[in-house]
C-alpha cells in the first residue's frame, strides 16, 4: 500500500534532517555552516474564494490543490467550513467541493483518502466521489489541528489546545501520546521512525507561542528536542523537503522559514498574519503556502 502524506520520503532526508553521524566522525562546525537555504520566488498567488485557509495539499494523481478554509472561528460548531479545490497554476477550480464542515484545518492524503480534522473529528473522504464517508469523533472535548499519514496506513493528529496526539487505526480514534514535554503540538510530520511535531515544552505560560521541533519515536515514544536553542515561536507547519531540512511557519508573526537542525531557522519570506500548513512538492520544486487572515493561497518556486 502506498501512502503519501504532504510529501514523499528519502532515507538520505531522514539522515540530514536528524544529523546522524557515527561517533568516530562526528558532524563539523564546518558541515554545520554548508547548509544553504532555499530561495522562493513567487509564481502565483490566489486572492479569491478563499476564507481563512488554513491548509494546502496537492494531489499529484488528480493534479489538483486541496484547501481548507475555516471561515469562522477556529473553534466554532457552525457548520460553514469548506476545502476547495485549486488549480496547480491558481485558478479555483470548485470553491465549495466538500461543505458542511466547522473549521476544517490540517489534512493529509492516504490512497483515495483525504483526511481532515475538524475541531472534534478526524473527517475521511473518499476523493473519487467528492464526499465524506465518515467522521470519526474523539470523547470529550479537542480542538483537532495538523494531520499526517504513516505509512502503515495510521493516521497522527494534533489536538492543540488539550496537549494531546491522537492516533487513528483500525477504525478507532484513540490518544497515541499526552505528555508534558509535548504542549500545544501543532504542526506535525512522519519523518522515518519518528513522528517530527512543533510543540511547547510548558516551561512558559504559552506554549502555543513557544514552540520548536520535537521528534517522537512510534518504537518507545522517546522525546527528543532537534535544536537546543530557544523556542522558534507560534510554529504552524512541519513539511520536509528531501534535502534534510524543513519548511515551517510562524502563524502570530507570519514568518515562513526555513529550519535544519544544527543550523537553526532562516527566514525566507515575512507573510501575513496567519501563514500556516504548507505543501512542498519536490518533484516540481513548489511551495504552496495557505495566508489565513489574508485570505491567500501563495505558490513558489523553490531555488
Amino acid at each position: 500500500m502506498q501512502i503519501r502524506s504532504k510529501i514523499s520520503l528519502l532515507a538520505g532526508s531522514v539522515i540530514l534532517l536528524f544529523g546522524c553521524t557515527t561517533p568516530q566522525q562526528p558532524e563539523s562546525a564546518e558541515a554545520t555552516a554548508e547548509v544553504v537555504a532555499p530561495t522562493l520566488q513567487e509564481a502565483w498567488r490566489l486572492e479569491t474564494g478563499l476564507d481563512r485557509p488554513e491548509s494546502a495539499i496537492y494531489d499529484a494523481e488528480r493534479a489538483v490543490i486541496y484547501v481548507t478554509n475555516l471561515v469562522g472561528a477556529g473553534d466554532a460548531m457552525d457548520g460553514i467550513g469548506y476545502i476547495a479545490k485549486v488549480s496547480p497554476t491558481g485558478e479555483m477550480l470548485v470553491q465549495d467541493w466538500i461543505t458542511g464542515l466547522n473549521a476544517p484545518k490540517g489534512i493529509a492524503l492516504g490512497e483515495d483518502r483525504l483526511w481532515a480534522s475538524d475541531i472534534n473529528a478526524l473527517v475521511e473522504i473518499d476523493l473519487n466521489a467528492g464526499e465524506i464517508v465518515q467522521r470519526h469523533e474523539v470523547s470529550g472535548d479537542a480542538y483537532l489541528n495538523d494531520v499526517t499519514v504513516h505509512p502503515d496506513g495510521s493516521i497522527f493528529v494534533t489536538d492543540s489546545r488539550f496537549s494531546k496526539i491522537y492516533r487513528f487505526a483500525n477504525g478507532t480514534l484513540s490518544v497515541w501520546l499526552e505528555n508534558d514535554q509535548i504542549q500545544m503540538p501543532n504542526g506535525a510530520h512522519v519523518i522515518g521512525e519518528e513522528l517530527v511535531v512543533a510543540a511547547g515544552d510548558g516551561t512558559t505560560d504559552n506554549p502555543g507561542t513557544a514552540r520548536y521541533f520535537q521528534a517522537i519515536s512510534f518504537a518507545d515514544q522517546a522525546i527528543r528536542t532537534l535544536d537546543a536553542s530557544a523556542p522558534d515561536g507560534a510554529l504552524d507547519a512541519v513539511e520536509p523537503d528531501e534535502k534534510g531540512g524543513v519548511f515551517t511557519t510562524d502563524w502570530a508573526s507570519g514568518r515562513l522559514m526555513y529550519f535544519h537542525e544544527g543550523s537553526g531557522s532562516t527566514l525566507l519570506q515575512q507573510l501575513g498574519q496567519g501563514a500556516a500548513d504548507v505543501d512542498y512538492i519536490a518533484a516540481d520544486r513548489m511551495l504552496y503556502v495557505p495566508v489565513m487572515q489574508e485570505g491567500q493561497l501563495i505558490a513558489y518556486h523553490v531555488e
